[in-house]
């Protein structure tokens, strides 16, 4: 399972790219932008991505997941607004608060095995 991750931290996104590969999947890499991901998703291999509400270019994160969902791609929200992410509770399979538990991570992790293995 590849793993993309939308953050606009590149701290964060260093640890979160390494907590990805310590549960055995791959890291895709990280992009910092809803525009940076249409510019080049075409160029991109990945099954589900990790995203943020802000990234460079605003509050664009629930933007970019509802991009996803259309061209079959799951995300799950990784945020500190979780009350942000709730409300889109239609386009994401749940989200990860910041910071970061390890336990809850593998969890929700564990939503995108679920729903690759079964194909919706």
């Amino acid at each position: 399972m590849r793993i993309l991750y939308l953050e606009d931290n590149p701290l964060l996104a260093f640890h979160v790219e390494q907590m990805i590969e310590d549960l055995g999947c791959v890291s895709a890499g990280s992009l910092s932008s809803f525009s940076e991901l249409r510019e080049k998703f075409e160029s991109l291999e990945f099954d589900a991505a990790l995203v943020d509400i802000d990234l460079v270019d605003g509050p664009t994160g629930p933007q970019a997941v509802a991009w996803l969902k259309k061209r079959g791609i799951p995300a799950i929200f990784v945020t500190g607004q979780t009350q942000v992410a709730a409300k889109h509770h239609d386009i994401s399979l749940g989200y990860i608060e910041k910071p970061i538990s390890p336990s809850d991570f593998a969890e929700k992790m564990e939503l995108f095995r679920t729903r690759l293995s079964t194909g919706g």
